[in-house]
């Protein structure tokens, strides 16, 4: 069973910067990226379980989650709320999902999209069981994507107008989170660009791996897992200071000790 849930978010910029970047998606680049995309979505989706999946605002046309064994699947957009349309409305930054009740999460894109990605990921933090999974998937900044970037001159241009975040980051705001990364690689070995004869000339083929493919990546999917602390509570006589040898060590006086030459 699935559920498409239309959230508004607080700024009127995020549901245009949304519907802009699935504007992109549309592109010969673009649906070279989703394919990409989902392609590695439905190769991390058997290994999560739980019994709710959560994905906050896909900005693929289609999003397809039939791989996935979770039975209950709900899709959450930023988009504004229409009378022919039911859903649930809130915040990108403000879940209306209960604590401690998600067992995976599925964020394409979202920390780019989003002015405070801190605030998303205490969200999904909040949101997650113990042991719960976090699918990112986001732009390579350290690519050749990432100079194009730069020297765009139009920001207002998706995808180049989001805020690329590099793994490394993503990992280290993770850990400090109490979030383990299990795995992670890069996706799409193509420069960006939308001629499709030369995206397909420029293919590259062989094993994923090296700098060149790093450099040449468009995005990245990172899976994680929350950590679960267990805090076991000490008794009494551990708070103690106790001795080393209880019974003591028998001096040399006593005759029970000798020299070894």
């Amino acid at each position: 069973m699935r559920y498409y849930f239309r959230v508004m978010n607080r700024e009127f910029t995020a549901p245009l910067r949304s519907a802009a970047l699935r504007n992109w998606y549309q592109r010969p680049l673009g649906r070279l990226l989703a394919e990409a995309e989902l392609t590695a979505l439905e190769t991390e989706l058997p290994t999560l379980f739980g019994y709710h999946l959560l994905v906050l605002d896909p900005p693929w046309e289609r999003c397809y989650l039939n791989a996935s064994r979770i039975p209950h699947q709900v899709i959450q957009s930023v988009e504004p709320l229409t009378q022919e349309q039911a859903g649930l409305g809130g915040h990108t930054e403000d879940w209306p999902i209960m604590s401690d009740t998600i067992d995976a999460i599925v964020l394409p894109h979202t920390l780019e999209i989003t002015s405070d990605p801190h605030q998303v990921l205490r969200e999904a933090d909040r949101s997650l069981i113990p042991d719960g999974h976090l699918v990112i998937i986001g732009f390579n900044p350290r690519s050749l994507w990432g100079m194009r970037r730069v020297l765009t001159p139009k920001r207002q241009q998706m995808p180049w107008d989001t805020r690329f975040l590099s793994m490394s980051r993503i990992k280290d705001w993770l850990s400090l989170l109490g979030f383990d990364t299990l795995h992670c690689h890069y996706l799409l070995q193509r420069p960006p660009m939308q001629n499709l004869r030369l995206l397909e000339k420029l293919r590259l083929t062989g094993s994923a791996g090296g700098y060149v493919y790093k450099y040449l990546s468009a995005a990245y999917i990172l899976v994680a897992r929350k950590r679960t602390v267990i805090m076991t509570p000490l008794k009494e006589g551990y708070l103690k200071r106790r001795r080393l040898f209880p019974v003591g060590i028998p001096s040399s006086s006593q005759g029970n000790v000798r020299r070894v030459n």
